[in-house]
């Protein structure tokens, strides 16, 4: 009996930790590689906002595209529609300033 109850004391701790291991909030895998995408969108909106530039450093782990429809990452479900002057695409380190006091968006890039 008292090996049962212990089999069964241990199943249960077994089920416990499995549960909470489970349950933990894990970054989902796109998060940490897509924050300067996300960066780079709410750089433009400040600048487009305020009719000045930004300047900001940048690593996009996958391509963003910028045309003049507006910007958008497909891996990053990311999409920005803004006019901009300019149409590239962006990968790996970048450092850019973005100027919109013309009302319309125009990137430059800047060498490290």
């Amino acid at each position: 009996m008292e090996r049962a109850l212990l089999y069964l004391a241990l199943v249960a701790a077994v089920a416990l930790v499995m549960s909470t291991a489970l349950l933990t909030s894990r970054p989902h895998p796109l998060r940490a590689t897509c924050s300067d995408v996300r960066t780079l969108a709410r750089d433009i909106l400040t600048a487009s906002a305020s009719r000045g530039a930004v300047q900001g450093a940048y690593r996009f782990d996958y391509p963003v595209v910028i045309a003049p429809s507006g910007v958008y990452c497909q891996e990053c479900l990311v999409e920005l529609s803004i006019p901009t002057q300019n149409s590239t695409v962006l990968i790996g380190r970048q450092r850019l300033v973005i100027d919109a006091s013309n009302g319309i968006v125009k990137l430059y890039k800047l060498k490290f």
